[in-house]
């Protein structure tokens, strides 16, 4: 029987980046560059996609921290290099609802989308600190996820995707945020999404320097510890470094 295998997807990068806000009251004035991942989970002919990228540079200009993306980092392109086709994808996970993570939904006309119910919620009124990641107060702009409203999959707690594949809330960051932890047959591995930026939020026990629940973050952190084999981070190069998982 086949078995699970993870694909990380460059949506494109953040050139300049702060990395506090990746890493809370730590590295205050250092600059990184930090790449926007997306996950190809296959398995035979199945495919789940999780989370769907950034808008475009020039959406992002003014409003979010800048972003490059190349043409081959567009998602589309990137997600058909990986062996599926955008158009034909059924399921894809949410992980949160910030604008980084959820835009080119008009990619996908015969998708499900599953996000968790405190995360919609979250959306629809977020703390004052939080509205332009959800994309609130943009004069003119409509957060992506109100597009597809009628084909949200909306859940509450922990829930079985596909077998093998399940959602697990991780919250802190934000408070529906969900990771997907995949049995690959060799070994748990879990997509963390902004719960984990970086590897060394886990390795150090730092919690992300954005969230709503500071506490929540540190027992996201001991439940990715108690999961998963392998924890793959959400902004961090070090997951480009293989193409596929298992490598």
């Amino acid at each position: 029987m086949a078995a699970w295998t993870i694909k990380p997807l460059c949506f494109g990068e953040f050139p300049v980046f702060e990395k506090s806000v990746f890493t809370y009251l730590r590295h205050f004035g250092e600059k990184v560059s930090a790449p926007i991942l997306g996950w190809l989970l296959q398995n035979g002919p199945e495919a789940i996609l999780v989370d769907t990228g950034p808008s475009s540079p020039e959406m992002a200009k003014g409003w979010h921290t800048a972003i490059q993306q190349s043409p081959a980092q567009r998602p589309g392109a990137a997600i058909r290099a990986a062996g599926a086709d955008p158009a034909q994808l059924a399921k894809i996970v949410l992980t949160h609802l910030h604008w980084d993570h959820c835009y080119n939904l008009e990619l996908f006309p015969a998708a499900r989308f599953w996000v968790q119910g405190d995360e919609v919620q979250t959306a629809l009124n977020p703390l004052p600190t939080q509205r332009l990641p959800y994309e609130l107060g943009i004069p003119d702009r409509q957060p992506p996820w109100r597009a597809v409203f009628d084909r949200l999959h909306v859940i509450r707690g922990e829930f079985e995707i596909a077998p093998g594949v399940t959602l697990i809330p991780l919250p802190g960051h934000t408070p529906g945020l969900q990771g997907v932890l995949v049995d690959t047959g060799r070994g748990k591995y879990l997509i963390a999404s902004d719960a984990l930026p970086l590897n060394e939020n886990l390795s150090e026990g730092i919690p992300p320097g954005i969230h709503i629940d500071v506490a929540a973050c540190f027992e996201s952190l001991a439940r990715m510890r108690q999961v998963a084999d392998v924890v793959l981070p959400s902004h961090d190069p070090v997951a480009l470094q293989h193409a596929i998982y298992p490598e």
